[in-house]
């Protein structure tokens, strides 16, 4: 295995592990976030079925184009990204403006309502625009970067926590929020589903496509915003999506039965004879003994 590879494997293992569900590979972690290196070893061997060394996973880490996780004191734990509650810390004085890309649904309601967390337990904000902005084009067709007035946020008594590559944040009140304009280059990730789930055999779909939906309308598929790092957990876990290919034949399975039962229904009335024959001349032989 090539050192690119292990090194994409082990991240991905680390956040499921740090991030989603420790409890699956009976780590213990603080209310920090922090795991034991020597458990966290043991169950990267476990998830990989090979060995890891501490080496290995520190060379992984650097490898990152950004900091994600944290190693203090023989202890390692994720900065951002979890899905259930830690404890992040003291809050730190963030930059007068931070930015978040959401898509159109929760853009609409930041203006009314203000940004919450979703299936994650903090609001993950970016330092730059170009950021946000390409965080937003990963989330859906049709999104908007929010600009947020952080260091007024702050002064009224707004939490951050700084994790270096990025902000975090419990929520924030509309009045310190300025939505951005509805933005429609983003990446249509229903539109890859529909072209996986399905093959036309007579070439592309273009047209034909059927049940489709105006994104700006329906918004995100998640409750809050998400960005490339829900990615790790994604692909360390076995995807749901494609279950309806599988269960897709399940809609003919019941006329099959039926009409495959018709000719076999007399088959098991045949067979009686042959069986009562079969005892019988089990028992011929006691009649001729001597």
């Amino acid at each position: 295995m090539n050192t690119g590879s292990l090194n994409e494997r082990i991240t991905r293992a680390l956040a499921f592990m740090l991030r989603h569900q420790p409890e699956e590979f009976d780590l213990e972690l603080d209310r920090f976030g922090f795991g034991d290196m020597e458990d966290v070893l043991y169950a990267l061997q476990e998830r990989m079925g090979s060995s890891v060394s501490e080496e290995e996973v520190l060379t992984a880490l650097k490898a990152s184009d950004r900091a994600r996780y944290e190693v203090k004191d023989g202890r390692i734990r994720a900065l951002y990204g979890h899905s259930f509650p830690i404890d992040p810390g003291e809050a730190t004085e963030p930059p007068d403006e931070l930015f978040i890309g959401v898509g159109s649904r929760d853009a609409e309601r930041a203006e009314d309502r203000g940004l919450r967390s979703g299936r994650r337990a903090f609001l993950h904000l970016a330092r730059t625009e170009e950021e946000a902005r390409e965080t937003g084009r990963r989330i859906a067709k049709d999104y908007a970067v929010v600009t947020v007035f952080a260091g007024e946020a702050f002064d009224e008594g707004t939490d951050f926590y700084d994790r270096g590559a990025l902000f975090l944040a419990d929520e924030i009140a509309s009045e310190f929020l300025e939505v951005g304009e509805l933005q429609h280059d983003g990446i249509d990730r229903d539109e890859g589903r529909r072209s996986r789930g399905r093959r036309n055999v007579d070439g592309p779909r273009g047209p034909r496509r059927r049940g489709h939906r105006d994104d700006g309308d329906r918004g995100p598929r998640s409750r809050g915003p998400r960005d490339d790092d829900d990615r790790d957990r994604e692909r360390s876990k076995p995807t749901e999506e494609r279950a309806p290919e599988r269960e897709a034949p399940a809609a003919e399975a019941e006329p099959r039965a039926e009409r495959a039962e018709r000719p076999r229904a007399e088959e098991p009335r045949a067979e009686k004879p042959r069986a009562e024959k079969t005892r019988a001349e089990k028992t011929r032989p006691e009649k001729t003994r001597p």
